[in-house]
């Protein structure tokens, strides 16, 4: 999925995530966890990526391995590490932090099974991984 950075762009996004995901078939505690998911992701990459709304995309890339599910977010944005920045916060700095890396961060990494940052050509790539199935 293709969306401008502009927060208008997330119900569709999410209609179309939503859609994507039920066709797999995910159990809805799933589902659901995957939106929340990528709706903070989204709205952090807009609200701090500094991206072009005229110009720029955001790219949302999912995959589906057995009982895995792989999330790829894709922006223009300057550089920067969401799991760097909030492994430095601490909790009480969580509630008060007005700064990108913060308490969202700690709910995407509470919320899936692992999570993974590269900057490749100019543009953050942003990748999660949620289990479909505890591992045994």
């Amino acid at each position: 999925m293709t969306l401008s950075p502009r927060l208008s762009e997330l119900t569709r996004v999410r209609n179309e995530l939503d859609r994507y995901l039920r066709d797999a078939s995910l159990p809805d505690p799933v589902r659901n966890t995957l939106l929340v998911v990528a709706e903070e992701i989204l709205t952090n990459i807009v609200h701090y990526g500094c991206c072009d709304e005229v110009l720029d995309t955001i790219e949302v890339k999912v995959d589906q391995e057995s009982a895995v599910v792989h999330m790829e977010f894709i922006d223009p944005g300057k550089p920067f590490n969401p799991l760097e920045t909030a492994a430095r916060a601490t909790a009480d700095q969580l509630v008060e932090n007005k700064e990108p890396g913060g308490i969202g961060v700690h709910l995407v990494r509470g919320l899936t099974n692992h999570q993974e940052y590269t900057r490749k050509a100019d543009r953050n790539h942003f990748r999660i991984t949620k289990h479909v199935l505890s591992p045994e």
